[in-house]
């Protein structure tokens, strides 16, 4: 049974029964082709690792290889993780910090607490225009 037209263009299912609800939105793609319910469960389920919906040369639904990031999305990706990870120092810093400073820390908690702070410097350091050439510092134990 045909109860769904897929676009390659859009990558995405569009069922027969909303077409003109589409059409009326000027949403609906030029490049539909009928696809059978079996077609359409096994392309809307998870894909195998490493793969995403695509199309074949007719148009048809596939998998394909997760193209590689851009350089764009690169340099996103490490601001991300660097502020993920000086957020995860701070956190550490800040009770380590507080101890010092009333004279209350531990021998191993000011030991921590001057990792944790040069680990800090380093991060504030990397340079996320670099990705993904980055050489990321590893935190403290």
């Amino acid at each position: 049974m045909n109860t769904y037209q897929f676009s390659a263009k859009t990558g995405s299912f569009y069922p027969k029964s909303m077409l003109n609800e589409y059409r009326n939105a000027n949403t609906l793609p030029d490049d539909l082709v009928d696809v059978d319910d079996e077609m359409y469960s096994l392309f809307t389920a998870p894909p195998p690792a490493g793969k995403i919906r695509g199309a074949d040369e007719s148009g048809f639904p596939t998998w394909v290889n997760v193209p590689a990031p851009t350089p764009e999305q690169q340099i996103i990706s490490a601001r991300i993780r660097k502020s993920r990870l000086a957020e995860k120092a701070e956190a550490a810093i800040a009770p380590l910090a507080r101890a010092a400073k009333y004279g209350d820390a531990t021998q191993e908690e000011s030991a921590k607490l001057s990792a944790w702070e040069k680990y800090s410097v380093q991060l504030s350091r990397i340079k996320p225009e670099a990705a993904p050439d980055i050489d990321w510092p590893q935190p403290p134990q």
